[in-house]
Order: structure tokens, then C-alpha cells, then sequence
């Protein structure tokens, strides 16, 4: 059935564009160097910029830039990352490629993060570091986990793909208080590509030289490998579209603020009757996604469904549940993670959605939770 309101309609955002957007794939069809390359060299420096980071490194997608970053770490084979249970798959699986085992940390009660507390409970003789997911575009509180790292001599990741464009309390962007900050340019994402790509961003120079190297197979120079890679290597066009786009960034967050506090205000009502849980109300929350909770899950996905609504469920099984994972050997049970993901459900908050389809959202939201 046709939805009367998408999830998400990227041909809105990128209509405007679309003669920018032309230009740049002309442009690159024009002088016919198509990986790597000058495009890919301006958008490096054109994200480094917008980020306040000391440089970025554009790859093939969010996974790669994860991968790429635990290798060029060089950890201790076997060495253990702390992370949460609730990311998309890529988040653990790129830490298990590299050689690392992930150990997921259970959430509180309400809320998506882990808190510290946890994560220094976790911490055992061979915990190395933390991978931090600023899940659904809300920042992560940083302060408490670099004190953490630091006075456990571990390292510090951030995991950005859903958070380009989320702001730390100290306005800077989120991805920059840890050893590095990985981006995913999937479609959906805050800011996507017309396909894919990723990128890595980091103050550590020497860090950003070994993941250019391992994106390219490790190569140091002509026929020398230095480091264990892959072929992660963003390509021209994508860069070309992301230096059109990147500009439209901020106001595309804005909207989905905007969109974010309306939701936070219409449904008020069924927070009070205890019919939904909201997410946090952050402040530099770059609002990817609209996840709210509720015990009547079922109920309400019929309900849209039937609306023409569109919606989502991230995530339907937690990554300690996930059998591509076993070889971490996670815990068996993390009960709060599980209770989130029987519960959660995302709302449309993209940046082309109208204000007569936010309301028909919390219409049947309304209408199904009563």
C-alpha cells in the first residue's frame, strides 16, 4: 500500500539541487578520474572543516570507516571494546573483523546510552577501550567517558554514523573528544550520499595517515603494504554530491529539531497516562531518528501501518542476540536492551516532511495509544 506519510523522501531534499547536483557528476564525468582524486581531496577538507577536526578520511561506508579505524589502532589481538548492545550490527562486527572482541554493556532502564557506571563496571584486565554510538543522532555524554579512558589508559571511538551534525554541549561536534570519529553517508543518514560512503576524522595525524593507507590496502607506497587493509576508498561522485550537500547540513538538522519538538510537545498527554517513553531531549541532539517506546507496540504499528504512516524498528534484536556475533561470546541476556528493542518504534523526522503529515503522525499516534 502507498504511504500518505513517508518514512523518509529523500527526493525532496535533494530536488532543489538537483542542478548542483548535475554539475558536480558532469564535472567528474568531464576530467575522468573517478576513484579518489581531486573531488574526494576537497570534500576531505571540506568535512575536516565543518567538524573542527584536524583532518578526515573519506572511505566506502560508515562499516569501513569503523573497520579502518580499529585497524589502524593496532590493539593487542584479542583486546575488548566496550560498547552497547543497541547499534546497527556494523558497530561490533567491524570491531570482531578487526581482530577485537566487543563486550556489550547493558542500558539503564529508560534511555540509549550506557552510562559510565556500567562501562566501568565492565572494565576488565583486557578491556582496551570504548566504542561510544551516538545512536539515533543523541550525543553521547563524553566528559564522564574520557575521564573514564583516560584513567584506565583506554582508547576512545565514536561511533557518528547517525549523528553527523549533532552538537556536543561545548558546541563542537560530536566525534571529536575521543581518538576518532566515524561517519556513515548511507542515504538516510543526516547527511547522505547518492550511494554510499563513510569517512574517519581525527586530530591524530598520524592515525589519519594509516587509515588513508589501509583504505588502499595498507599501501605506504607503490608496491609497498605497510598495514592489513581493504579497498575502502571513497569514490569521486560520491564526494562530489557530499561537497553540494554538506552546505544544507545544518539546516536540515534544524528542521528535524523542529520536527523533534513538536513530536516531544503533541505527545505529552500519553507520556503523562504512561501510555510512551520519549527520547531524551539532549541538547545537540541531531534527531536521525524519533525512537519512542510504549508496551503497545504491536498495537500502534497497525495502527500506522493502516494510516499509510510510515515507520520503523530499530532494533528489532539486540547485537547480543545476533548469531553473526557469537564468536564475541556476549552475555546471554541483557535484559534492558531486549525490553528496548521489544518496545521501540521510529517516527518520520526527515527534513522534508510537512506540517500536514506531522500532524496525521501524531494523529494516529494519538488515536492508537489512547
Amino acid at each position: 500500500m502507498s504511504q500518505s506519510v513517508p518514512f523518509v523522501d529523500l527526493r525532496r531534499l535533494q530536488a532543489p539541487l538537483r542542478a548542483e547536483l548535475q554539475a558536480a557528476f558532469d564535472r567528474v564525468l568531464d576530467h575522468g578520474v573517478y576513484i579518489l582524486g581531486p573531488e574526494v581531496a576537497a570534500f576531505e577538507l571540506q568535512l575536516a572543516q565543518y567538524l573542527t577536526a584536524q583532518g578526515a578520511v573519506g572511505v566506502s561506508c560508515g562499516t569501513d570507516a569503523l573497520l579502518a579505524t580499529f585497524l589502524a589502532l593496532k590493539l593487542p589481538a584479542g583486546s575488548e571494546i566496550l560498547m552497547t548492545p543497541l547499534s546497527f550490527v556494523a558497530s561490533a562486527s567491524s570491531v570482531l573483523r578487526a581482530g577485537l572482541r566487543p563486550v556489550f554493556v547493558d542500558l539503564p532502564e529508560a534511555g540509549f546510552h550506557p552510562d559510565v557506571g556500567a562501562f566501568e563496571a565492565a572494565w576488565g584486565a583486557n578491556t582496551a577501550g570504548i566504542l561510544a554510538v551516538h545512536l539515533f543522532g543523541e550525543p553521547f555524554e563524553m566528559g564522564p567517558l574520557v575521564e573514564l579512558c583516560d584513567r584506565k589508559g583506554g582508547v576512545l571511538v565514536e561511533d557518528c554514523a547517525q549523528a553527523i551534525g549533532a552538537r556536543a554541549k561545548d558546541g563542537r561536534s560530536v566525534g571529536c573528544a575521543g581518538k576518532a570519529g566515524t561517519l556513515s553517508f548511507f542515504p538516510a543518514k543526516n547527511l547522505g550520499a547518492i550511494g554510499d560512503g563513510g569517512a574517519v576524522f581525527s586530530d591524530d595525524e598520524e592515525l589519519l595517515q594509516r587509515v588513508t593507507q589501509i583504505r588502499q590496502h595498507g599501501r605506504e607506497s607503490r608496491d609497498v603494504y605497510s598495514h592489513l587493509g581493504g579497498n575502502f576508498r571513497l569514490d569521486a561522485l560520491q564526494a562530489a554530491f557530499l561537497a553540494v550537500l554538506l552546505p544544507e547540513l545544518d539546516g536540515w538538522v534544524a528542521a528535524r529539531r523542529n520536527n523533534a519538538e513538536f513530536y516531544r510537545h503533541s505527545f505529552e498527554e500519553l507520556v503523562t497516562k504512561g501510555r510512551v517513553l520519549l527520547p531524551k531531549d539532549v541538547v545537540g541532539h541531531g534527531w536521525n531518528q524519533f525512537c519512542i517506546r510504549t508496551h503497545q507496540r504491536a498495537a500502534l504499528r497497525d495502527a500506522l501501518s493502516a494510516a499509510g504512516v510510515g515507520h520503523a524498528v530499530y532494533y528489532t534484536r539486540a547485537l547480543h542476540q545476533q548469531g553473526a556475533l557469537a564468536a564475541a561470546q556476549p552475555a546471554a541476556s541483557l535484559p534492558n536492551a531486549e525490553r528496548c528493542c521489544d518496545e521501540v518504534v521510529a517516527l518520520p523526522v526527515y527534513p522534508g516532511l510537512t506540517v500536514t503529515e506531522r500532524d496525521r503522525v501524531v494523529e494516529v499516534v494519538s488515536a492508537a495509544l489512547a
